[in-house]
């Protein structure tokens, strides 16, 4: 009878821990720790600093400041973030037998690298990649992720190359609520602004990997800022539906009307040349540049958007002779900061789980970094 009490406490004492123990699984390690960088962990400990050989697991928050972290899973996925980075594991589930699993994974800021192991390779659709505007679909390839503070997301499809030298091609799809666009070149790029606009028109950029950062945030490549421009002014010009060469006016030929008035030097059709056609596709373009302006607010790197921004909750106030940066996060945590307008001031603000940096106001003269916790 006590040998059938204790079978049964020992089975039951099992099924209690086996859980609990397989919840705190590793996933994997950091391979890479250069600089600054911290590890959230979901259980309640924050702060974890981060070196190598130091276990990840699910729902872990990788957060870096001057510094970066290279992170490899049990299944051979990889992941660099890079300075002022911060990347969420939101799921991982893998089984090396069959190895088959699920992995998600969330870019919030910075830049991230992504390179696909066994589950891409093995069931591609249980691999989700997002990051504040745009979901990826991963097909078993290299990518970067940038995102800015206001989420604005840079996509760029890598060549994937193994340890022999040998290197492919894959591709990703990036999708926002708007639409979907294919990247399947190496470096091809797409920026998806806010979840609600299309994916920028895939285009390929004239750079190398070691060109890849948070650079991009600051100043987006030729190529991209071209598409951009272009495709704005479409938008523009759509939105006000006009097209000053579909006038009616101009396809009446009035020199047609009565040829025999005419001699032989004016039958000439002046009305038929491509200078006019020139002017007007040229009206058209200034006009939709000077409309823009009231359609589409984009940042330039001396511009300053007044009011409250909708996705960060940060509001500017232009008060001569102050700039006015104020922030209140739902917990009632306030930052209000009233900057000299003479000066330029570079703002790094961390307020709970918002994170701002580089943030350029005025110019570049004086650093500010705040770190307001609860």
């Amino acid at each position: 009878m006590r040998l059938t009490n204790f079978i049964i406490g020992f089975i039951l004492l099992t099924l209690t821990i086996l859980p609990l123990k397989s919840s705190l699984a590793s996933i994997g390690e950091v391979t890479q720790s250069e600089g600054s960088g911290v590890i959230d962990r979901k259980d309640g400990d924050k702060g974890i600093v981060v070196e190598r050989e130091l276990d990840v697991f699910s729902y872990d928050t990788v957060k870096t400041g001057n510094g970066k972290v290279g992170i490899e899973f049990i299944d051979a996925t990889r992941v660099d973030v890079t300075q002022h980075s911060k990347l969420i594991i939101d799921e991982f589930v893998y089984d090396p037998n069959t190895k088959t699993g699920k992995l998600s994974l969330k870019a919030k800021l910075g830049t991230v690298r992504y390179a696909s192991g066994q589950i891409a390779k093995t069931s591609a659709t249980n691999v989700k990649i997002t990051t504040p505007t745009a979901t990826i679909g991963v097909r078993g390839t290299d990518f970067t992720m940038t995102i800015d503070e206001l989420g604005s997301s840079t996509i760029i499809l890598l060549p994937s190359c193994d340890t022999n030298g040998s290197c492919f091609v894959g591709e990703i799809s990036v999708e926002s609520d708007a639409g979907q666009v294919i990247l399947n070149q190496a470096f091809q790029a797409t920026v998806v602004d806010t979840v609600a606009s299309k994916p920028l028109k895939p285009i390929t950029l004239e750079l190398d990997e070691e060109m890849i950062g948070n650079l991009l945030i600051i100043s987006k490549p030729a190529e991209i800022a071209e598409q951009q421009e272009a495709e704005s002014l479409n938008e523009v010009a759509d939105a006000l539906d006009i097209d000053f060469l579909q006038f009616d006016d101009l396809e009446v030929d009035y020199l047609e009307e009565d040829e025999s008035q005419f001699s032989t030097g004016l039958e000439i059709d002046f009305l038929e040349q491509n200078f006019l056609a020139d002017i007007l596709k040229q009206i058209n373009k200034e006009l939709a540049k000077a409309m823009r302006s009231e359609f589409d607010k984009k940042k330039t790197s001396g511009d300053i958007t007044l009011g409250k921004d909708p996705e960060t909750g940060v509001i500017i106030l232009d008060e001569d002779p102050q700039w006015v940066w104020i922030r209140e996060d739902a917990s009632g945590s306030y930052i209000e900061l009233r900057l000299d307008k003479e000066y330029g001031y570079v703002l790094n603000i961390v307020q709970g789980e918002f994170e701002q940096y580089d943030f350029e106001l005025g110019g570049v003269d004086n650093a500010i970094t705040i770190e307001q916790v609860n």
